[in-house]
């Protein structure tokens, strides 16, 4: 892989550097991509190895004692409009430890280990190697579990995500069930509180069928004295125990988890997004390629997860597996790709996509963004049928 992805680190040394390293390759590789991707550049080898035409990602770790280094860099990063995220101990001493250049872009506050699969889904974000998208599920049974749904609802939005919860997420006038299973089609991780009576009920039921049905990885917190839930493809167990939650009570519906039990759940979030992305994307690029192969045509996926059909002129049709609901974002985040890494040859690109439990009104939102952009739509369902006529 020629163009490689550049992680790049300035700034003081930081404690946690290494681990974040380690788990920025591991989801990497999770998405399929290999580990010599990536290419880590700091002062020491910036002069050689940084370019300014390839994806790069900064984090510029400050410094207790103000003392700024790399500002020379910093300058060079700024004017190639590269990324840069300033990342401190402490928020509340963020001017104090970043120089003033850097103090307009919002910090990361890295604490502790807990963090670290945060910032990783952030600096993948930056080089869009995961969607900036950050939608979470929470399934839950309200007489069982409100109070830990609530209070794990408000700590991810307050980590970045998009939350989902019943009671907070439908607005008035929505058809509720079908904003619920929309909703779930396009979430990155669900996270499923499994108490002892979690499938005597119908929806939470049907929605760990759905989410089986649609690969979505899903996080158990399962609660003292009941057992894992083994109907899901990719389900990660979190064994709750009676010291994880306030006073040690766990069976009322206003039992709540320690704020110790809360971070560690936030960083297994984080953990699981990258596998369950990648793997919904895996299902489609296979789905897209049989059927491909069914009506004679050769599909060549590339290393960054873009399908390439030639057609007999030598032209080619691209094609983007997208996760979840194609959105306007979506489309321009597919068209910059396209323009980056192909050629003039290119006379096509399509996204690719389940549409299946997305709203009716959406599909038709997206049937009339096809009529103009140049980026179109292409159900996954409907692949055979389609390639068939091109």
């Amino acid at each position: 892989m020629r163009t490689k992805y550049q992680i790049i680190k300035i700034g003081d040394d930081n404690a946690f550097y290494p681990d974040l390293l380690r788990v920025l390759i591991k989801h990497i590789t999770e998405l399929g991509l290999r580990e010599d991707a990536i290419i880590e550049i700091n002062e020491a080898n910036f002069s050689t190895e940084y370019k300014a035409n390839a994806p790069a990602f900064c984090l510029y770790f400050g410094s207790p004692d103000s003392d700024y280094k790399n500002l020379d860099i910093v300058d060079i990063l700024i004017r190639d409009a590269t990324l840069i995220l300033p990342v401190v101990s402490n928020l509340e001493v963020f001017n104090a430890q970043i120089p003033e250049k850097l103090r307009g872009i919002n910090g990361f506050e890295l604490a502790s280990a807990n963090n670290i699969e945060q910032l990783a889904s952030n600096v993948l974000e930056g080089l869009s190697l995961l969607r900036v998208a950050r939608r979470l599920f929470i399934s839950y049974k309200r007489d069982e579990s409100s109070a830990v749904a609530i209070q794990l609802f408000e700590q991810l939005e307050k980590n970045g995500f998009d939350v989902f919860l019943d009671t907070h997420s439908i607005r008035p006038s929505e058809p509720f069930q079908d904003e619920l299973w929309h909703r779930m089609a396009d979430t990155d991780v669900i996270v499923l509180l499994n108490t002892p009576g979690f499938l005597n009920s119908h929806w939470t039921t049907q929605e760990l069928a759905k989410a089986n049905s649609m690969s979505i990885g899903i996080l158990q917190l399962i609660w003292p004295t009941h057992k894992l839930e083994r109907d899901a493809e990719i389900s990660i167990p979190y064994y709750l125990e009676d010291s994880n939650f306030g006073n040690n009570l766990f069976a009322e519906p206003n039992s709540y988890l320690t704020p110790e039990t809360i971070a560690e759940v936030v960083s297994q979030v984080e953990s699981l997004r990258a596998r369950s992305l990648a793997s919904r994307q895996d299902n489609i690029i296979t789905e897209f390629i049989a059927s491909s192969t069914r009506v004679g045509k050769k599909a060549d996926l590339q290393p960054d997860k873009l399908i390439v059909i030639k057609q007999p002129d030598d032209k080619e049709l691209i094609f983007i597996p997208t996760v979840g609901v194609p959105q306007a974002l979506t489309y321009n985040q597919s068209h910059e790709l396209v323009e980056k890494i192909k050629s003039k040859d290119v006379v096509g690109a399509y996204l690719i996509y389940d549409h299946r439990n997305i709203r009716e009104k959406w599909l038709n939102h997206l049937k009339w963004l096809d009529d103009y952009l140049p980026i179109k739509t292409v159900k996954i369902v409907e692949a055979e049928s389609w390639l068939q006529k091109i």
